[in-house]
């Protein structure tokens, strides 16, 4: 498995052309950066709330060593055109995902245990009603994605908001700050599932 080091530095050489502007940082327990992705204002599904552009390679530069579709996940998947590597899961029938399905109920429909989960969920209720759906239970979903994850794969959440986990379950190992379209800024939370060989000790801060 790559560390977080060497997740970093596949991605900078990557995108070394945007590195002003789309840096990445790590250590060994921890990935941080800026994605300016910029004003792109094309949407040929025109459906709301499509990925930023050049978002899923950003995120797939970070995962060389995750590369078949039975290991990646795409939740609520929306529009995701289906080229794209991975499965899709949504809850709209009428968007063809590969699979429907409530993401609050994700282990009880998903049959296979992936290594990257990719979400994008609503981030308000205002995003919900565009969606024509309720809005999601962060907590539950995440709590799910735990549950299918493989030990030691990764859940990369797209939202305005920082979701709960459980710390026996998951660790945050990275946040990565994004400006995009309109200059709505978002955060990308990187959470690893509990049950990898960590390569450090764990501290805990005394108040």
């Amino acid at each position: 498995m790559l560390t977080l080091k060497e997740r970093a530095e596949n991605y900078n050489r990557t995108f070394e052309r945007y590195s002003r502007l789309a840096w990445l940082q790590a250590s060994d327990r921890w990935l941080w950066g800026v994605w300016i992705i910029g004003n792109n204002y094309s949407n040929k599904n025109k459906y709301y709330g499509e990925y930023p552009p050049g978002y899923l390679d950003r995120v797939m530069s970070l995962f060389p060593d995750i590369d078949e579709d039975n290991e990646i996940l795409h939740l609520f998947s929306g529009s995701l055109d289906e080229s794209v590597e991975g499965i899709r899961v949504d809850i709209n029938p009428e968007l063809k995902p590969d699979i429907v399905g409530d993401a609050e109920k994700l282990s009880e429909f998903l049959p296979f245990s992936p290594k990257l989960i990719i979400a994008d969920p609503p981030y308000s209720e205002e995003d919900a009603k565009h969606y024509g759906t309720c809005m999601v239970n962060r907590n539950k979903v995440v709590q799910e994605c735990a549950k299918v994850l493989k030990p030691g794969g990764f859940l990369v959440w797209l939202d305005q908001v920082i979701p709960m986990y459980r710390r026996e379950e998951l660790e945050l190992v990275g946040t990565i700050v994004i400006r995009s379209t309109n200059h709505r800024v978002k955060m990308v939370f990187i959470l690893q599932k509990v049950g990898f060989e960590r390569t450090y000790e764990l501290v805990e801060l005394n108040e």
